[in-house]
């Protein structure tokens, strides 16, 4: 019988145990790359390094030198800050009390003049309307002077002689008055104005009284401006007939008659300083309490020297009291109220109430005259009035010529 060899290799020796197979090699060599990786990465000590110790002769530091940073460029230290300090709240800025220069030719119209008596409550004069119904108002015209510059300059000279008292010339005004009264039988009930104007030079007033059932009634008066206040230099009394006054004060006489009347008469009458007509009176006495109302108290008496139709004679004028006044349709407005008593039978009883808060200009006027007639106005409006400088002052005239103005 034939032998048959078995399909496949026959029976081969075992391979001795420490002989592993390659993939167990492969895996423990991965086991110990890894591991040294990952003491490496661990940050290991170097073991192959050697120990240095303390007194080892052979030890040596090892070092590196480190370059400084390059300079940067020298720059100009900023400026220390200045220290905070608290300020105390702004204080409210005072209301400035107005200038008072004296009154010279060619300025501008002073609203006010004097000083330590100024009134501190604030003016209520209004501007007035840009215009009323029927059309707009006309500008205001400059003041005609009344008299040429030598006789100004003598006038403003003899005005000094008034004294030193100060004073506050009121702005130019407009003022309108309910008229109440009787004249004879008549009892009165209408208006009336006072147009007072004034440019710092020069000034102008008329007190226009017209009514058709007693006819008219106005006074005028004109003149200069002076460190003594208004210095009369015309005035005039309208009725049916015209009475004049002239103030001379070159010749320092006050001529009498109508305007027209001619030469100084013998009966014209020596003229003091300080010599005011009933009109403007009654500005100056304004003047007077607004320059320094301290100097009139309740009691006191206020003289001037009185210009009238009939001759010449004194103001005297006694300040009686505080008075709570409705005027200006129906407002309070506080007042000082004077009052004048007639020095002959020919002289007129005149009280009146000046208006602090109106520059102390006429809130409420009574006239009682002589033969009994009264009237009274009470002011219902006050407006400003602005008037242009005048025009340089006249030449004087001729030796042969009059002064007088026509």
């Amino acid at each position: 019988m034939a032998f048959v060899k078995p399909f496949g290799p026959g029976p081969s020796k075992r391979r001795p145990f420490a002989a592993a197979p390659p993939w167990y090699q492969l895996l423990a060599a991965t086991v110990l790359a890894l591991a040294a990786h990952v003491l490496l990465l661990a940050g290991a000590p170097n073991l192959a390094a050697p120990k240095i110790r303390a007194g080892d002769p052979d030890a040596a530091f090892v070092t590196r030198l480190v370059a400084p940073p390059a300079p940067e460029p020298a720059t100009t230290p900023p400026a220390p800050a200045a220290a905070f300090e608290p300020q105390a709240p702004p204080r409210p800025t005072p209301r400035p009390r107005r200038a008072t220069p004296p009154v010279k030719p060619g300025t501008p119209p002073p609203e006010t003049r004097g000083g330590a008596g100024d009134d501190p409550d604030a003016s209520l004069l209004a501007p007035p309307p840009l215009a009323s119904f029927g059309g707009g108002r006309r500008g205001p015209a400059p003041i005609l002077p009344p008299l040429d510059a030598s006789a100004a300059a003598a006038a403003l000279q003899f005005a000094r002689g008034a004294g030193d008292a100060p004073v506050r010339i009121a702005p130019g005004a407009e003022i309108r008055y309910r008229t109440v009264g009787q004249f004879g039988a008549q009892a009165i009930d209408f208006r009336t104005t006072l147009n007072w104007r004034q440019d710092g030079q020069f000034y102008e007033a008329n007190w226009v009284l017209y009514s058709p059932l007693i006819g008219e009634h106005t006074r005028t008066s004109a003149g200069l401006l002076s460190p003594q206040g208004l210095t009369p230099v015309e005035a005039t009394l309208r009725t049916p007939e015209v009475q004049a006054m002239r103030f001379d004060y070159a010749a320092r006489q006050v001529h009498f008659g109508a305007p027209d009347a001619g030469p100084p008469s013998a009966g014209d009458a020596p003229l003091r300083p300080g010599a005011q007509d009933r009109l403007s009176v009654l500005l100056q006495l304004g003047a007077l309490l607004a320059g320094d109302a301290g100097r009139y108290p309740v009691g006191s008496r206020i003289e001037l020297p009185a210009v009238r139709p009939h001759g010449a004679g004194a103001w005297r004028f006694t300040v009686e009291a505080e008075e709570q006044i409705s005027a200006l349709q129906g407002r309070e407005l506080p007042t000082l109220l004077l009052t004048h008593q007639p020095e002959d039978g020919s002289d007129a009883r005149i009280e009146v109430w000046l208006g602090r808060t109106i520059n102390y200009l006429p809130v409420r006027l009574r006239i009682t005259e002589p033969n009994g007639d009264t009237v009274e106005h009470t002011m219902q409006t006050a407006y400003l009035q602005r008037t242009p400088p005048a025009a340089a002052l006249p030449a004087p005239v001729s030796t042969n010529e009059t002064t007088r103005r026509p």
